[in-house]
């Protein structure tokens, strides 16, 4: 969740431009103009199972870009991540 949100993190929200916010793409100017300006660049529609069953890269531009719809969206699947652990915790231990 971390990799592609915080680091190479994207966000449309609704009637707006494609924008990044991920701290990766932020400091590679290469890979945010690909990531925003590129037709090869690969969009997906956030959707957290799906960034939890992604793989990445950390040496080469990311294969798929998630996009986020709004910051709620984001901070709903923060809290989702953190209430699974809480529950895994307590059968853990």
């Amino acid at each position: 969740l971390y990799w592609y949100t915080v680091e190479y993190g994207l966000i449309q929200e609704a009637g707006q431009p494609l924008k990044a916010f991920g701290a990766g793409l932020m400091s590679s100017f290469a890979e945010l103009q690909f990531a925003i300006e590129s037709k090869d660049a690969h969009h997906v529609p956030f959707d957290l199972e799906t960034v939890m069953r992604t793989s990445y890269e950390i040496d080469k531009f990311q294969r798929a870009y998630f996009v986020l719809s709004s910051f709620d969206v984001l901070r709903d699947a923060f809290q989702n991540v953190a209430d699974m652990a809480a529950i895994i915790g307590r059968y853990k231990g």
